[in-house]
């Protein structure tokens, strides 16, 4: 009886702290997101790339991701990004089809330096492109999936919500009900014996 009266203590706690923590993004809501092309003929690549430190001419050569063709990407540990309207007035970016940021023509926008590929056969070194680049848009998430702190998620969001699991990312990856994790697997009783 000792023993299912530990164990009825001890479960609740084993569950819920082998919930791995949420990963921190690294997609920082107030720096853009870079969209641009390098063009070598005969072909044209889009290519999307977040900004570093060092700001190079380029930088884009090794950091950039190939987004053509409408190819779903990663960037600064988001997933399931995805380009539209490239070459129209308002470029933007969705997440799992939901606008994750919106694009603009800055005053930043323009031709970067080239790349010169890579450096041997095996594509081992080297730079990601071949050809010139162009920065063409700057890209910054849109308010609804920038983070919120527990404390706001309170305050807006009804009861049920803030019982969820929330990351503390610079945008906002996904929730989980936790108390849904031991609601259905165990329900403490007393059982005479």
């Amino acid at each position: 009886m000792k023993t299912l009266l530990l164990l009825s203590t001890l479960l609740p706690l084993v569950l819920t702290t082998s919930i791995l923590p949420p990963v921190k993004s690294v997609i920082d809501p107030d720096k853009p997101i870079y969209l641009g092309d390098v063009f070598w003929p005969p072909s044209m690549k889009f290519i999307a790339w977040l900004p570093s430190e060092q700001n190079t001419m380029t930088e884009w050569c090794y950091r950039a991701h190939d987004v053509s063709d409408y190819k779903l990407f990663s960037l600064g540990g988001i997933d399931s990004l995805q380009m539209h309207d490239y070459f129209n007035q308002n470029a933007y970016i969705t997440r799992e089809g939901k606008r994750f940021a919106d694009c603009w023509i800055t005053p930043e926008s323009g031709r970067m330096g080239a790349c010169e590929g890579v450096l041997d056969y095996d594509c081992e070194g080297g730079q990601k492109f071949t050809g010139p680049g162009t920065r063409r848009w700057s890209c910054w998430v849109v308010e609804a999936e920038r983070n919120y702190t527990l404390a706001k998620v309170g305050k807006i969001l009804t009861e049920e919500t803030t019982s969820q699991i929330m990351t503390p990312t610079a945008a906002i990856l996904g929730s989980a009900a936790s108390s849904s994790i031991m609601g259905a697997a165990f329900t403490p009783g007393v059982t005479g014996s």
